[in-house]
């Protein structure tokens, strides 16, 4: 859908970031569903970057907290119900702390 026609709080406008050139910043995103459909189900969802702050921006642009006050559609019909952070350090990274030792 092309941004002219595209809700304000279509999930897809509320989660791409650009910079100020107006380049997106991307994440490499990962989803596995979960539940058997009687029960409980969901979606784990993964977002890899080397910027947590590209991360940041798109939670504070789904949850409306940006100033313009726009929350993400897709929050009417969903519960996040966990998160967190986690960090996996480089091959280059891990050998400059094995080096250390």
């Amino acid at each position: 859908m092309e941004d002219d026609v595209k809700p304000d709080n279509a999930h897809i406008a509320r989660v791409v970031i650009e910079d100020d050139e107006g380049e997106e910043l991307e994440i490499v995103r990962h989803s596995l569903p979960y539940g058997d459909g009687h029960a409980e189900q969901g979606l784990f969802f993964i977002a890899y970057t080397k910027d947590l702050n590209i991360i940041d921006q798109m939670l504070e642009h789904m949850f409306g907290t940006t100033g313009d006050y726009i929350h993400d559609r897709l929050l009417h019909f969903t519960t996040a119900v966990n998160g967190g952070y986690y960090f996996a350090p480089s091959d280059e990274l891990l050998a400059e702390i094995i080096d250390e030792d």
